[in-house]
């Protein structure tokens, strides 16, 4: 950690107990409540941090940072247990920690840095200029829409840019009523070097730090400056609404229930439910969050996802503020703690599918190019991995809305039913050795994406969970023993299967794939360069489109027919398709490392032929009647895995052409026998 002490400041003891509960086996952190369990406000809980850093004999050297996180989310109910410092991100780790990656990117100096527990701000730290004496906030220009949120620096000279050093502080405004104009917003970031520190210990513990230090500032208590960045963004959930917006997946947020879900209607928010609440079913707009109070039992909070609890009186109505002083907090991390949260990208296959698939590839070897991309900006598949007390294993799906218990070894490792909706986790647990001397399991696995969507995901679920299973036991899980227990897993589950899929999800970004003839198949990886990586993602995203055709169609109902052509092998025609297959895909990666987009689309129109080739139903008339509308605008297309539906990968001719094909898709009269497709944002994951 770049800080030598991160100081959490809290409201009260209460909240304080809960903080370190989140924090425990974190070194270098002390949570400080408000003295006399009253709120000081921000200025007071400063003030105390620095004179607590006097009684530990800290002051007055290294870094330290003051992280103001004394508030009572009662917008956001869902955490209000917690706290926003610790409300989780999609990576799984708190904001707090993020914040604190940010706060580590400023000049290294020795002081204090203050800032807020609920907001992320998102800015080039390496563009921050500390001043040598006094005190330095952090700035950025923006319009008066931000103006009127936050907090406004006026500087001497009345310059709004961005400048190298730092700029005199001649004004502070709090929320300003403007209409134009551009301005200095705060980014809630405040240096203090020691002797200013020192200085401040004398003040009352009381004020706020955004409005009541300032002045201090302004009339002579120390120097007072600004740096100025060229922009920033703020990470800030100031609402159940604005969370669900942030976190949630198509219109839900579940975290951490382990009650058995039924129905969730829309616009969900599901937060630390015990198993003990009995099945979860709640209408549009219906939230639930259960709150562990010290003495046995919950207190189950169901509420709607637009009430505030700040104007409206549900605070003081469900007596939330008693509430949060009786939260058992050990038993809350209890319900939190010992998992295992792993989330993957999904795969698109550019080139070479088929050739991975064993036998093929154990007699041919495999060749092919894929990219590992999100969509709609999240990573959809998700494995979590979590101790229970009891000796059984509790397994959730959520796209199935399935839940139940394996209760023996022998339940989990009988002979695989793939029809079983539990197969895939029952054949995780068996790849990877389980037996209840691990303890008992609660295992939730979702993915996030249409079915037969040809985009890996069966087998990417299978990656997530394998890895989470291995993590989880403390094995190991590179990527490498994932891949190749994945394709033990497929074996088992009787679907058979390659491992492009996996790989494409487990390696980031765009790479070709090779193996060499064999049973054994050992990986040979090759990415495409940075910058080469960096010039293909701007050309997809002015070009490229990810069109969900709204039939399904699975893949182990093709792979059959594909292996006994395979096998069967007529005037040696299946060997030759495989063999063009590959060098399709050697040729779209030289293609892509050179930038020549002309050669790649035309690799990916070869692939799309030798896919029909290698299976006629690859294609059906729907597929063709999509292809047939958008071919006056595209350069290349092709299906997404064993094709016959599911994603389509569309290279347009031009931005404009893209555009085009949007507006004819997505139009009231264009749409017609298409309404059931959509298209799909999508980024490589890097």
């Amino acid at each position: 950690m770049a800080f030598d002490l991160t100081i959490v400041t809290a409201a009260n003891r209460a909240q304080a107990e809960g903080y370190r509960a989140r924090l425990e086996g974190c070194d270098g952190f002390v949570v400080l409540p408000d003295p006399g369990d009253r709120r000081v406000g921000s200025l007071g809980a400063t003030v105390n941090a620095l004179r607590e850093l006097r009684r530990r004999g800290l002051s007055g050297a290294g870094r330290v940072l003051v992280c103001h996180s004394g508030g009572d989310a009662k917008r956001t109910p869902g955490y209000a247990a917690m706290g926003k410092a610790f409300v989780p991100m999609p990576d799984g780790r708190p904001i707090l920690f993020h914040i604190i990656d940010e706060m580590e990117r400023l000049p290294v100096r020795p002081g204090v840095v203050v800032c807020c527990g609920d907001v992320v701000p998102y800015l080039s730290g390496g563009a921050v200029r500390f001043a040598a004496r006094g005190v330095t906030g952090v700035a950025y220009p923006d319009g008066p829409g931000q103006a009127r949120r936050h907090g406004v620096y006026e500087a001497g000279g009345g310059g709004t840019r961005a400048a190298r050093g730092t700029l005199p502080v001649s004004g502070f405004l709090q929320k300003p009523d403007v209409a134009r104009g551009v301005f200095l917003i705060d980014t809630g970031i405040m240096y203090i070097d020691w002797e200013t520190a020192e200085k401040m210990e004398r003040l009352p513990i009381a004020g706020d730090i955004y409005e009541e230090f300032p002045k201090l500032l302004l009339d002579g208590f120390a120097d007072f400056s600004v740096s100025v960045v060229p922009k920033c963004r703020f990470f800030h959930i100031g609402s159940s609404r604005e969370l669900l917006r942030l976190l949630g997946k198509r219109g839900k947020l579940v975290d951490c229930c382990r009650a058995p879900i039924a129905e969730l209607g829309g616009d969900n928010i599901v937060t630390n439910v015990p198993a003990e609440y009995g099945t979860v079913s709640l209408g549009k707009g219906g939230c639930l969050t259960s709150l562990p109070l010290k003495g046995g039992g919950w207190y189950h909070l169901e509420y709607r996802i637009d009430d505030s609890f700040k104007e409206d009186g549900l605070w003081e109505r469900h007596g939330m503020g008693e509430k949060m002083k009786k939260i058992d907090q050990r038993r809350l991390s209890s319900l939190r703690d010992g998992e295992v949260v792993v989330e993957k990208p999904l795969r698109i296959d550019l080139a070479g599918g088929w050739s991975d698939t064993p036998p093929i590839c154990n007699l041919a070897g495999g060749c092919v190019l894929n990219a590992a991309v999100t969509l709609d900006g999240a990573k959809p598949v998700k494995a979590v991995v979590r101790r229970i007390a009891v000796r059984e294993v509790r397994v959730t799906s959520a796209d199935l809305a399935r839940s139940g218990t394996l209760s023996s070894l022998k339940e989990i490792r009988a002979a695989k039913d793939p029809s079983d909706w539990c197969a895939l986790v029952k054949s995780a647990l068996t790849v990877v050795g389980y037996d209840f001397s691990w303890g008992g399991l609660d295992i939730r696995i979702s993915a996030d994406v249409p079915k037969g969507s040809g985009m890996g995901t069966s087998s990417i679920l299978g990656a997530a969970l394998v890895e989470a299973l291995l993590r989880f036991h403390g094995e190991d899980a590179d990527w490498r023993t994932v891949a190749a227990k994945t394709l033990e897993l497929e074996q088992e589950m009787r679907t058979g299967g390659g491992w492009e899929d996996q790989v494409g999800a487990l390696v980031p970004g765009v790479k070709l794939v090779e193996t060499d003839p064999g049973e054994r198949q050992e990986f040979r990886v090759r990415r495409l360069p940075a910058k080469a990586e960096r010039g293909f993602a701007k050309f997809l995203s002015s070009r490229g489109l990810l069109y969900f055709t709204g039939q399904k169609r699975m893949a182990r109902n093709v792979l059959r027919g594909v292996l006994e052509f395979y096998r069967e092998n007529p005037d040696n025609i299946a060997h030759e398709i495989i063999a063009r297959v590959k060098d399709d895909a050697a040729r779209a990666f030289r293609a892509l490392r050179a930038g020549d987009y002309d050669a790649f689309c035309a690799a990916v129109n070869a692939y799309w032929l030798s896919k029909k080739a290698l299976d006629p139903g690859s294609t059906n008339p729907h597929v063709e009647s999509i292809i047939a509308r958008m071919a006056p605008w595209t350069q290349a297309v092709s299906l997404c895995g064993a094709g016959g539906g599911g994603f389509m990968f569309v290279i347009a001719r031009s931005r404009a052409a893209r555009d085009k094909i949007l507006r004819v898709f997505q139009s009231g009269t264009g749409r017609g026998k298409f309404a059931a497709g959509r298209f799909y944002g999508f980024d490589i994951m890097v």
